[in-house]
């Protein structure tokens, strides 16, 4: 990143951070001193990105506002850390310059559509890393992490859980879906790397065997069949995808995925009598810190957050305890206005915000997406393209 910088600039930068993400990340637990490796790079960030934060006063208001008011949610208790958990406080800090920095760091950058092309095709090859280390687990028998959810051996390859895996799968999909939207090609190589890169992607989603991805695919295939301007077009990438997850694993698909769901499903069918055990027990979790936040914290912890952070796997019971009520009041905020921002998107590029923005409601369900700097880079700033930068996503009318 700091070569691509100085020798090309921060667009080049920019391109060297998203396409080896996904290698970065796989070193999770290799520490030097305090930092671990993704910290490091998350202070790295905004060291080479500092002009992108300097030339902010060059995007729209709204749109800052409405950075401001999400990093303010994320943000509005961790002063109280400060003698607590010194530590705790700057890990936080960082990560919320982080967050912000990704409201403004793709629009201002991504500026031609050559630029655009070359940024999906770095978040594809992003993606080929966890993809490859699927297929060769499951080719091999090979298990580099064990990880079970309901009797169901995880893929999760060398992340600490599948949250990785399934994410750059995801975004895979969506940058060939934008790809194949705005680019006309005759290129058979390239056509050939994006299918291979969209069937890779959904058997790596799906060996991970996630509730949260298989619930945002699903609501992507309603939302690209609803409001998409290819219905055929994207009816066809759907097909392709499923075909391919049945050519691997045949009819092992819909048995695994009723067994995933097994807990769900013995809920409502009565089997399962207590609700906590469904969401992977997520709510046991749940009832625990809420307890404590009824039972233990101070009036003024209750409304403005001790700043400690907890593995809530919740965003919205995560910002009560950190920022308080008036943390989750602006969190709540924050995600009235994003919906608000989806229907300002031009009509026929909307179905992709509508994507990423149902994809972030999922995740703050089950997950605490606010603590993962890179998604909120790239979900923000590829929504924040689209609704800025609208000219960008128009169909080229000549071939590459």
């Amino acid at each position: 990143m700091i070569i691509a910088k100085i020798q090309k600039g921060p667009f080049a930068c920019l391109l060297v951070l998203v396409a080896t993400k996904s290698i970065v990340d796989a070193f999770w637990d290799h520490q030097f001193g305090p930092l671990s490796i993704m910290s490091m790079q998350g202070l790295l960030i905004p060291a080479l990105f500092y002009m992108v934060l300097i030339n902010k006063k060059n995007m729209p208001s709204v749109w800052i506002r409405t950075a401001n008011i999400y990093v303010l949610a994320l943000s509005f208790g961790i002063v109280w850390a400060v003698t607590v958990k010194p530590l705790m406080f700057v890990e936080n800090a960082i990560l919320c310059l982080n967050v912000y920095l990704g409201f403004i760091l793709i629009p201002i950058l991504v500026t031609t559509q050559k630029r655009l092309k070359q940024f999906l095709l770095a978040i594809m090859i992003c993606g080929l890393f966890p993809i490859l280390v699927s297929i060769y687990q499951l080719n091999t028998g090979v298990v580099f992490r064990e990880r079970e959810t309901v009797g169901l051996l995880r893929y999760v390859g060398f992340y600490h859980d599948a949250f990785p895996v399934r994410f750059y799968g995801l975004m895979s999909l969506l940058s060939v879906l934008l790809y194949q939207l705005i680019f006309k090609t005759k290129d058979v190589f390239l056509n050939s790397f994006m299918l291979l890169v969209a069937g890779g992607a959904f058997v790596s989603i799906y060996a991970v065997y996630s509730k949260a991805a298989i619930a945002i695919l699903g609501l992507w295939i309603v939302l690209l069949l609803l409001f998409s301007k290819s219905k055929v077009k994207q009816s066809f990438s759907i097909f392709i995808g499923l075909l391919v997850l049945v050519l691997v694993f045949g009819d092992a698909v819909s048995s695994n995925i009723e067994q995933l769901f097994s807990k769900e499903v013995g809920y409502q069918t009565g089997e399962v009598k207590d609700a906590k055990y469904t969401l992977a027990g997520r709510g046991y979790i749940w009832e625990d810190f809420w307890g404590f936040w009824i039972n233990e914290q101070t009036f003024f912890y209750q409304w403005f957050g001790d700043g400690i952070d907890r593995p809530a796997h919740n965003e919205f019971l995560r910002i009560l305890l950190l920022n308080g009520i008036i943390g989750l009041i602006l969190l709540v905020m924050f995600m009235v206005r994003s919906i608000g921002n989806v229907f300002k998107v031009y009509k026929n590029i909307r179905v992709f915000a509508l994507m990423l923005l149902g994809m972030y409601m999922i995740d703050c369900i089950g997950l605490v997406p606010g603590k993962y700097y890179y998604y909120n880079i790239v979900v923000w700033g590829i929504f924040g393209t689209l609704l800025l930068r609208p000219y960008l996503f128009i169909k080229q009318q000549q071939n590459n």
